[in-house]
């Protein structure tokens, strides 16, 4: 054999390995497309499942916080009664504590009025207190008379 044809067999054989391995290299990029493709279509079925989990956590979401609303709005006239009460109790507060101020200037005006008329007042106390042991007596005599 010569050069030429041991050159065209070995071309002939080296073009059959390379058919070989391209055809191995085919058979695997199949393979992986094939798994590729399962993949996506695995994670599709997660994505929709995701985003029907999403869907019905969002619904809950939009319901719980219609409640939460809701709740608020009933609350709402509470508040402002306690609002409101809170308000008359201050009201009331005020009232009393100018009564209380009242009263007292008053019982400072008494005090002050006694104290500067306590002679006065004594002598009151001394001629009324006189008065009725007079008039007792007077009504014991009276009844000891009409008693004969």
């Amino acid at each position: 054999m010569s050069w030429i044809e041991i050159s065209l067999v070995s071309s002939a054989l080296a073009f059959i390995l390379l058919i070989g391995f391209a055809v191995r290299i085919l058979i695997a990029a199949k393979r992986t497309i094939v798994h590729l493709d399962d993949a996506i279509v695995e994670i599709k079925q997660h994505v929709i499942a995701t985003a029907e989990q999403s869907g019905q956590l969002l619904k809950q979401t939009g319901q719980l916080t219609e409640e939460v609303h809701r709740q608020v709005l009933a609350l709402e006239p509470t508040i402002q009664s306690i609002e409101n009460a809170g308000a008359s109790i201050g009201d009331v507060a005020s009232v009393i504590r100018k009564a209380t101020h009242l009263m007292n200037e008053s019982i400072h005006g008494a005090e002050k009025v006694v104290h500067t008329h306590q002679k006065r007042i004594q002598d009151v106390m001394e001629w009324t207190t006189t008065g009725f042991e007079l008039w007792q007596r007077w009504q014991a005599h009276r009844n000891a008379k009409s008693d004969h």
